[in-house]
Parts: C-alpha cells; structure tokens; sequence
C-alpha cells in the first residue's frame, strides 16, 4: 500500500535523480576562539591547521572529500545551528541549479553571501537547519570593468 507519505518521498527520489549531484564539501563548527577550537579538534582527530581564510580555518579532511572547517564567531546563538555542513555540486553551472531545486523540495534561501575569495549562499531545509551552498570555481567580480 502506498502511502502519502511514501509518495512524497518516491517524487522527491525521482526528482533529485534528473538534478546536479551535490556533495558534502566541509563540516564547519562556529566557535569563539579559532586557537582553542584548533587545538580542541586537531588533538582529538590528530587535525592540524592547515590555511586560514578571514574567519574560516581550514583543518583537514575528516570523511573522504570532507574537510572540518572551524568558523570564528562573535557569539554562538540559539537561532543559528552551531554545526553544519557545506555542499557544492560536482560542476561549474550546479550552484543555481542547486539553490532552485532547494526551494522546489521545501527549503528557502537564508542570505547569500559574496567576498573577495568566496561566495556562498545560506539555505535552510524546511525544519529551518542551516547549510551552505558553495559556488566552485568561484570567479570574483570584485574589481572587474
């Protein structure tokens, strides 16, 4: 017997097989002092910091393709998850690709966010957890005519 909500699920298995593939890129943890978060991780997963980028410290992989970024924070909040992850597609043109399909499956996007070295946009799922969603390669317009 076929359920609603295994038919949600089937449509939504269906539909994500004809989208981008997506992977998870870093596992970031916000934290107020980079120093100690690295030194906290790095002895626990025998980590060591490996570049600095603005607030983000890069540490190393953790899972295969998957890197533990620890991100320096003003203050850690109730309404912000304090853990999330990042996702990148596998090629150049899924980032859009990847923000639309997001909002087609019940998420909705958070703030998009542009630096110099970087873009990313925050999304939320429909119970309302944060991830990022990576532009690769990132080409700056910052400076361009």
């Amino acid at each position: 017997m076929k359920t609603a909500r295994s038919s949600a699920c089937s449509d939504l298995s269906a539909a994500a097989a004809d989208g981008p593939t997506a992977s998870i890129r870093y596992l970031v943890i916000d934290c107020l002092d980079l120093d100690r978060s690295a030194a906290f991780w790095g002895s626990l997963l025998g980590l060591a910091p490996r570049r600095r980028l603005d607030n983000y410290l890069f540490m190393g992989l953790v899972l295969p393709g998957c890197e533990l970024v620890l991100q320096q924070v003003d203050r850690v909040t109730a309404d912000k998850s304090p853990v999330h992850f990042d996702i990148e597609g596998s090629n150049e043109g899924d980032f859009d690709k990847i923000l639309a399909r997001t909002v087609q499956f019940g998420g909705r996007i958070v703030e998009t966010v542009t630096e110099a070295e970087y873009e990313l946009t925050v999304m939320a799922d429909p119970d309302g957890n944060e991830f990022c969603v990576n532009r690769i390669p990132f080409q700056s317009t910052v400076g361009a005519t």
